[in-house]
């Protein structure tokens, strides 16, 4: 059996069917690689044991951690709202005088892949959905024990 091979204008549209979608491959792609920026708010505080209120500004944060750990009090010490493009990295300072870096590797539909690192505590990578919180343990601070919890939007 012999293969056919196109001929004349054939050819001219076989190319150019290629070419097309050659073309919407390389700028769908671009589009992905060229998304703006994503928006992560980074909250810092403080759990702990002790008698205590829970910080009205934590209200989502309390709802995430009350079924995972034991803690009397909660209190917010800072908030950063930080705007990042792919692969560019983002601090916040933290109240030991360490700093917690962020950076979003990749987003893929509703989730963006975040490299967060905490000096000398914590190097890791968490997926996380638009607009859901995620929670990073950032060791012992004045008899308590300091949280970092991340909320990517875009």
């Amino acid at each position: 059996m012999r293969s056919r091979v196109p001929r004349g204008e054939s050819v001219v549209k076989w190319c150019s069917a290629w070419i097309v979608a050659a073309l919407w491959l390389v700028l769908a792609g671009g589009a992905a690689a060229q998304q703006g920026p994503i928006q992560v708010e980074v909250m810092v505080s403080q759990i702990s044991e002790e008698p205590g209120e829970i910080d009205p500004r934590a209200k989502k944060l309390d709802q995430k951690l009350r079924g995972e750990f034991r803690y009397e009090s909660l209190e917010v010490l800072t908030t950063r709202k930080l705007s990042l493009a792919a692969n560019e990295v983002g601090s916040v300072g933290l109240p030991d005088g360490k700093k917690a870096r962020v950076r979003p590797l990749q987003i893929d539909g509703n989730s963006v892949l975040l490299a967060v690192e905490v000096e000398g505590t914590v190097s890791t990578d968490v997926r996380v959905n638009n607009g859901h919180l995620v929670v990073i343990g950032a060791g012992r601070h004045e008899g308590g024990k300091l949280v970092i919890s991340l909320e990517p939007r875009w």
